[in-house]
């Protein structure tokens, strides 16, 4: 910069030469570009060094957790095979060793082992392969005891081998000796000899029954039974019943031939008697029958008397019975001959043929078939007597075989049921047996009486088990009448055949006071808690595993008589006071009644039982828990 002198200025003053600002302009310009390159320069140099610092670190990173996956595989893979061999099963646990304490006393080294084992000298392993050694031994010795008993059985069969050669020589002497004898008894008038393994009567039944004989004696003979088996006729009879049917087979065939017959006058007979006539000869029963007699405590005997309808092919069963200490209604109908063996088995009531031919013969001959008369065809006497209706005119022995022992154990137990039911139902203590388990019953109870179907099926409240076939005319009805204090209940109890296969059947009726003095009539089609009274009962049995068949229908009406004094108490009448431990009276829109025992250590505390809506509830909460669980183990 040039100064300017010539003038007086109280300040100095400089002038700036034209094209002077402009330069330096461009050069600050110039300057501050070069100056921004060079921090851009420098900006860039500095990310990369970061970013070459920052790939270095992912690659350190990298490589660590993939030394970790390896490690953790290598870690699975050895907890894999830890488990593998912890659950490696060497064939020596398949051997049934003796156990230690039988060891112990017939092994001679065993008691120093077990000092051994308890000194910490020697450990489990060591003791097990002692074990198993002296098994060796101990099946080596047996092993060449067997060898022993099977060259002694081999010398024995032979023997037995010469023995029946010996035999089957002198089986021809035999009957040249019974042949020379011949003339001899002739003169002497002796009869001749004849071999029998059964009596003479046995050989003149039809196959059928013959079968049912033998197989029935066999079985009573292998498996000590206390029943007898005996045959009931007229052997005359049966030979002169067999000889005809042979003689009349005999002129069927002879009738094909053409024989010129002498004219004969006789009287024709009203079309009344040959009907009849035709009737019985279709319903004519074998002159010979088999009778099985079974011999009950009590002095009770039941006689099963079997026959054979010639023409009909089929086997009835007729029940005869007696007994002694039993005069009530119930048991007469428990023990009643026409109906004791109705359902032995499901659908088996005896009241048609089984055999569908049966049914186009008596519907020709407009016949009826009475079973007082001829017995009931069950279907389960056609199969002990080998009768295959798909194959009818042979009987075969493997059927009534396969089929005889099945049938006289369901026999035997029917009756010890029925004989059993008669005792339960006689019981007179309910109070006693439910007061040692810490519940008082305070009700009348009267005695059981027999109902009639039809009085039954005109019931309003028993109609509707009518109608959905859970009660039939098969079934036995009882009734009797419980009193708590003001209150009756009258109880329809119904047993089906195959109880105790099938729970018995309660419907309910409860006759109670009134506040205007007059008496209510509650039954389930008016009321819910006699409907829910029922349910309880014929619902919820819970049977345990060691109550006794012999008094499960006493336990039964124990819990009747018990949960109707319940209800009787959680309704809040003045004339029924609370006797027994209740938490709640009644509970939830259908006001429901404690009816569930629960044994407490003070005694029995009666609750309600959860609804299925509660259950269900209680299950879906269960599970959302469980799946929350889950998600979270996962995540």
């Amino acid at each position: 910069m040039i100064p300017i002198i010539g003038f007086k200025f109280k300040t100095p003053v400089f002038f700036i030469r034209p094209g002077f600002l402009t330069s330096s302009r461009k050069l600050t310009r110039d300057r501050k570009k070069n100056l921004r390159n060079t921090k851009m320069i420098l900006d860039k140099i500095r990310s990369k060094q970061k970013k070459d610092l920052l790939n270095k670190k992912k690659q350190e990173i990298d490589s660590k957790h993939l030394q970790q996956e390896n490690l953790l595989n290598e870690l699975f893979y050895l907890k894999k095979e830890i488990s593998k061999c912890l659950q490696y099963k060497s064939s020596d646990s398949d051997i049934d060793l003796v156990p230690l304490d039988t060891f112990c006393l017939e092994s001679p080294d065993s008691s120093d082992y077990i000092d051994k084992l308890k000194n910490g000298l020697i450990n489990e392993h060591d003791l097990h392969i002692r074990r198993l050694q002296w098994e060796f031994e101990q099946r080596k010795t047996q092993q060449q005891q067997c060898d022993e008993v099977e060259k002694n059985k081999e010398t024995i069969l032979s023997e037995i081998q010469e023995e029946s050669r010996v035999l089957q020589s002198i089986l021809p002497m035999l009957k040249d000796i019974r042949t020379a004898a011949q003339p001899l008894q002739q003169s002497f008038g002796l009869a001749p000899c004849q071999a029998r393994s059964y009596a003479d009567i046995v050989n003149v039944l039809p196959k059928p029954l013959y079968y049912l004989y033998i197989q029935t004696d066999a079985y009573r003979v292998a498996c000590k039974s206390k029943f007898t088996v005996s045959i009931n006729g007229d052997e005359e009879e049966a030979r002169r019943f067999d000889s005809n049917k042979n003689n009349v087979v005999d002129t069927n065939s002879d009738e094909e031939i053409d024989v010129p017959k002498p004219k004969k006058r006789h009287h024709k007979k009203s079309r009344t008697d040959t009907k009849s006539v035709q009737q019985k000869s279709l319903l004519s029963k074998h002159p010979l029958s088999v009778k099985l007699t079974l011999s009950l405590k009590n002095n009770t005997q039941f006689v099963m008397e079997f026959f054979y309808l010639v023409n009909l092919n089929l086997i009835t069963v007729t029940v005869t019975s007696s007994w002694s200490g039993f005069s009530s209604s119930y048991s007469r109908e428990l023990l009643s001959p026409s109906s004791i063996l109705d359902a032995l088995f499901p659908g088996d009531n005896g009241k048609e043929s089984p055999h569908i031919v049966n049914f186009h013969q008596l519907e020709e001959e407009k016949t009826e078939f009475n079973t007082m008369e001829v017995g009931k065809p069950y279907i389960w006497a056609q199969s002990i007597c080998g009768l295959d209706f798909l194959n009818p005119n042979t009987p075969d022995f493997l059927i009534s075989r396969n089929n005889i022992a099945q049938v006289l154990r369901a026999i035997n137990n029917r009756l010890k049921t029925r004989l059993s039911l008669i005792t339960q139902l006689d019981c007179g203590d309910l109070e006693r047996r439910f007061s040692i388990n810490g519940v008082n019953l305070t009700s009348v109870l009267s005695p059981w009486n027999t109902m009639a179907w039809e009085h039954f099926i005109k019931l309003e409240y028993c109609k509707p088990h009518v109608e959905f076939g859970t009660v039939t005319e098969n079934d036995l009805l009882f009734k009797r009448v419980v009193n708590y204090k003001t209150a009756t209940l009258t109880v329809v109890m119904v047993i089906k055949c195959d109880y105790p296969k099938s729970n018995p059947i309660f419907t309910l009726q409860l006759n109670m006071p009134t506040i205007n003095e007059g008496m209510s009539v509650l039954n389930s089609t008016n009321n819910n808690s006699v409907r829910e009274l029922e349910r309880e009962i014929n619902v919820f049995h819970e049977q345990a595993e060691d109550e006794d068949i012999n008094e499960m229908l006493i336990n039964i009406i124990g819990r009747l008589v018990v949960c109707f004094e319940v209800m009787m108490e959680t309704w809040g009448h003045s004339d029924f006071p609370k006797t027994k431990t209740i938490l709640y009276n009644i509970r939830g829109r259908a006001r429901n009644h404690p009816f569930k025992a629960v044994k407490h250590h003070s005694g029995i505390i009666f609750e309600h039982r959860c609804s299925l809506i509660a259950i269900i509830m209680v299950y879906a909460f269960v599970f959302m828990i469980h799946s929350i669980i889950l998600h979270l183990i996962v995540f």
